[in-house]
């Protein structure tokens, strides 16, 4: 098997591995980097970002620490050469992988990454799927975001000629700088959003919002909803092969649920086993098609479904961001403690400063309520 016009060897291109508490996942992704047969990796130009268990912001516990150490003991077996990169506490997905691309644009000063998260399971043409499309979204740098190489989940071509699709999820991706700074750039209101929670708590209906300022948006909020809706507004392309070169694995995960991974068809991933594949050329009007289909599928939803999707969220949750009132310091003195006045200062402390779910924890945190409540 190989992919024509692609040499055989190893790419120089930095490898990052997002990884958190799924070991087992890793060790598929692992295998299956080190079963490449084409194009193989540097083992000393792989990098693990793992996340850490315990959030610096809440001290919440997000993952059992002895799956993280598990996690780098999996790569290190795997990958020995490797630099594991691991952050002190939990950072949460779109931090986590923001640090991945800035050790590979900023630190390692490279011109293009190779990203990926633990529960892709890539085939063994997958680096060389990823170069050939590195070469023909090169003379269109400026117009593309992010390519990969897994085709669709359902109905992939067979081959052996390869063409070029919308790209969806962002699992096993090529990435440039020039592209990433000017995506990231796009993003400061949903950076400042994003940040003001851990990740796990972000206010869904907040990020909707700022997608209401927009006159295109995605369908989600979280980390690659956000890349997909810079890529949007700068009019860059992100592109998928049509044939498969990988598949999706994470049958559990932040997003997805066993029934949720069936049903979008995910089990029927299956990569190309064909003897050769050639690339079609990529010209500028597939690109330009590309970006403009995406355009019109996210300018639509905005006009025709975001409203929608953001009074069916205030319908179900309240704003846990919100300044508190009078009234609402009250009630939780109230209903969490037990008291039927406040203490004096506590409503000039907290009154229009201090938002509901920060003032919930500074009291969940008092010696007074844990007393009530017990352990």
């Amino acid at each position: 098997m190989a992919i024509d016009g692609v040499a055989a060897g190893v790419t120089q291109v930095p490898i990052v591995i997002y990884a958190f508490d799924r070991p087992d996942y890793l060790d598929v992704l692992c295998r299956g980097l080190l079963a490449q047969t084409q194009v193989r990796a540097d083992p000393a130009r792989i990098f693990l970002l793992q996340d850490g268990a315990v959030s610096a912001r809440t001290g919440h516990l997000h993952a059992r620490p002895a799956l993280i150490n598990r996690s780098t003991e999996v790569f290190r077996r795997h990958f020995p050469e490797g630099q594991v990169v691991a952050a002190s506490h939990n950072l949460g997905i779109a931090e986590n992988v923001f640090r991945g691309q800035r050790h590979v644009f900023e630190t390692l000063d490279e011109e293009v990454g190779y990203f990926f998260e633990d529960d892709l399971e890539p085939g063994p043409l997958y680096l060389a799927a990823l170069e050939a499309m590195r070469a023909a979204t090169e003379p269109f740098a400026d117009r593309v975001g992010h390519f990969a190489a897994y085709g669709p989940q359902r109905a992939a071509e067979q081959g052996p000629e390869v063409g070029y699709r919308q790209l969806g999820h962002h699992w096993g991706f090529g990435l440039r700088r020039a592209a990433w700074q000017r995506i990231h750039a796009q993003l400061g209101d949903w950076w400042e959003e994003i940040r003001r929670n851990d990740y796990r708590a972000r206010n869904r209906r907040r990020l909707f919002e700022l997608w209401r300022r927009r006159e295109l948006s995605a369908e989600g909020i979280g980390q690659d909803a956000a890349n997909e809706q810079g890529c949007l507004e700068l009019g860059l392309a992100r592109i998928n092969t049509t044939v498969c070169f990988g598949r999706y694995v994470g049958v559990k995960g932040e997003h997805f649920t066993p029934g949720v991974f069936r049903n979008l068809g995910f089990e029927e991933m299956r990569w190309a086993e064909g003897e050769h594949f050639a690339f079609q050329p990529l010209d500028a009007a597939r690109v330009e098609e590309i970006a403009q289909a995406a355009s019109r599928t996210r300018t639509a939803w905005r006009r025709e479904a975001l409203d929608q999707r953001i009074a069916q969220i205030e319908s179900e949750r309240d704003d846990a961001d919100r300044l508190v009132t009078e009234a609402e310091v009250a009630a939780l003195w109230h209903l969490m403690l037990d008291r039927r006045r406040v203490p004096p200062g506590v409503m000039e402390r907290h009154v229009g400063k201090t938002r509901l779910r920060d003032l919930r924890r500074e009291i969940v945190r008092m010696r007074e309520f844990q007393h009530q409540t017990g352990p």
